[in-house]
């Protein structure tokens, strides 16, 4: 049973999402299930359920999702991205809410079109943020989840203290084209 839940978190955000940062993060988030604060069947719950959002929003009508980013961290979603307009964010927001197992629903979705000059810059600094984060002794980067929207970096995932949290805000801060920083971390119960 454990290697079917294995291979569904791999195979699922693969086949299903519409976005390159959740393919990276379902990825990581196999090879990393020592890293991560959450324990292995919450991972698999949380990457089911960002999948099943995609999906949802793929298969809405007149819902342009390829520039949505969907990050669940213990059943909390957080949508980023754009939508054509308000209406499209709010019917996201519901569809998001009606899934079975969401808890919450936490949109930072901006109403408009991303410029692709803005979307390969956003790329570039979730990579760079990506790339410190794994690279620093003090906080894993396969524990946070990093969305970059128009320069803003999101940080979202568990930590084991506050020290972990500003460490991965300053670095985070120290990336070029990095506007601001969202903390969504959590700092672990002990």
């Amino acid at each position: 049973m454990f290697t079917w839940r294995l291979i569904a978190l791999c195979a699922l955000p693969l086949f299903l999402s519409g976005c390159f940062a959740a393919v990276v993060g379902g990825t990581a988030a196999v090879s990393s299930g020592v890293h991560d604060q959450r324990s292995i069947g919450t991972q698999i719950d949380d990457v089911t359920l960002s999948t099943k959002i995609d999906a949802r929003l793929i298969a809405e009508k007149d819902m342009p999702s390829r520039w949505v980013s969907v990050q669940v961290i213990e059943g909390k979603a957080t949508l980023t991205g754009h939508l054509p307009t308000e209406r499209h964010i709010q019917r996201a927001i519901y569809i998001t809410e009606s899934i079975r197992g969401v808890r919450s629903v936490h949109s930072e979705l901006l109403v408009g079109k991303p410029a692709i000059g803005a979307m390969m810059s956003d790329s570039w600094i979730t990579a760079q943020v990506k790339t410190k984060l794994w690279n620093d002794k003090l906080v894993s980067g396969f524990s946070i989840k990093v969305d970059t929207v128009e320069g803003k970096v999101y940080l979202q995932g568990i930590v084991n203290d506050f020290v972990q949290r500003q460490r991965a805000k300053d670095i985070a801060l120290k990336v070029e084209g990095v506007t601001a920083i969202v903390d969504l971390m959590q700092v672990a119960a002990k």
